[in-house]
């Protein structure tokens, strides 16, 4: 792909996710280097924003299906299917685990402890002050309201998901990436890449925390905002040590919808 032919049609089915994968990856490489199509990008979402600002959609009536109910002979015929085969597989395991060698056999051994999330070495998460991009800032570093900053990441050789967000001080959770819902969380992997969207800081007090959630399996982006709403509403980050593994565990590992993926994070402090 060319930035010739990049045309305002080509970025709004990127908007939508509806690019080829090939096509999505050569436009995000051009992204990641062209500031003006970023520019172009970012205006479309203006545009989109204000479209859904001005005319709202009406909220979601849920529908409530009736329940099925099973009838007798089908819960029994699934209860002696199960009883013969828990045996079996309970006879499997202790074979295939007593022919595996070594380490593999322990890996069957549900009494051992597994790790809280898998380490992709290499993933990174950088912010940079708009228009100076050459120096990312350093943790802790304070900005005021009104400085606008442009989000990077390195995301590790291979196929790789990510969620980006971020949690001011008022405890209100912005998504950065994907750039809107229903966007697939794919990332561009081995090398670092911009973010095609900026963010103007508000006056939100104390902290500004930006969070990546990094899975090499695809990620449900409703629920991983879900869940970082809850821990912001009951949760003060203003104080915790976030460059403590223990303490990045304790605050991300115990929560399911984070299990296997590695979280990184940089706080900027407001003045």
């Amino acid at each position: 792909m060319k930035k010739t032919d990049i045309s305002a049609f080509t970025l709004e089915r990127y908007r939508l996710g509806e690019l080829p994968n090939g096509d999505r990856e050569a436009l995000e490489e051009i992204l990641s280097v062209d500031a003006t199509l970023r520019s172009r990008l970012l205006a479309l979402d203006e545009s989109d924003r204000e479209l859904r600002l001005r005319y709202p959609m009406p909220p979601a009536v849920p529908v409530k299906r009736p329940l099925r109910r099973l009838s007798t002979r089908t819960m029994i015929a699934a209860a002696v299917l199960i009883c013969f085969l828990l045996p079996l597989v309970y006879f499997l395991r202790i074979r295939s685990s007593a022919e595996l060698p070594g380490a593999l056999s322990l890996a069957l051994d549900s009494s051992l402890e597994r790790p809280k999330g898998i380490v992709h070495e290499g993933a990174e998460l950088s912010v940079y002050l708009k228009g100076q991009e050459e120096s990312p800032l350093r943790k802790e570093a304070r900005l005021r309201e009104g400085n606008t900053v442009q989000l990077a990441y390195i995301a590790p050789a291979g196929e790789r998901y990510g969620v980006i967000f971020s949690i001011d001080g008022r405890s209100a959770v912005t998504m950065h990436y994907p750039y809107r819902k229903g966007q697939s969380s794919l990332l561009v992997s081995g090398k670092r890449t911009f973010l095609s969207e900026a963010y103007t800081l508000d006056d939100a007090p104390d902290y500004e925390l930006f969070v990546m959630v990094l899975s090499g399996e695809p990620l449900n982006v409703e629920a991983v905002l879900w869940e970082a709403q809850r821990m912001a509403e009951t949760l003060e980050f203003s104080s915790v040590d976030l460059g403590s593994t223990e303490e990045k565990n304790r605050i991300f590992g115990a929560r399911e919808i984070f299990y296997g993926c590695e979280v990184e994070t940089i706080r900027l402090l407001k003045e």
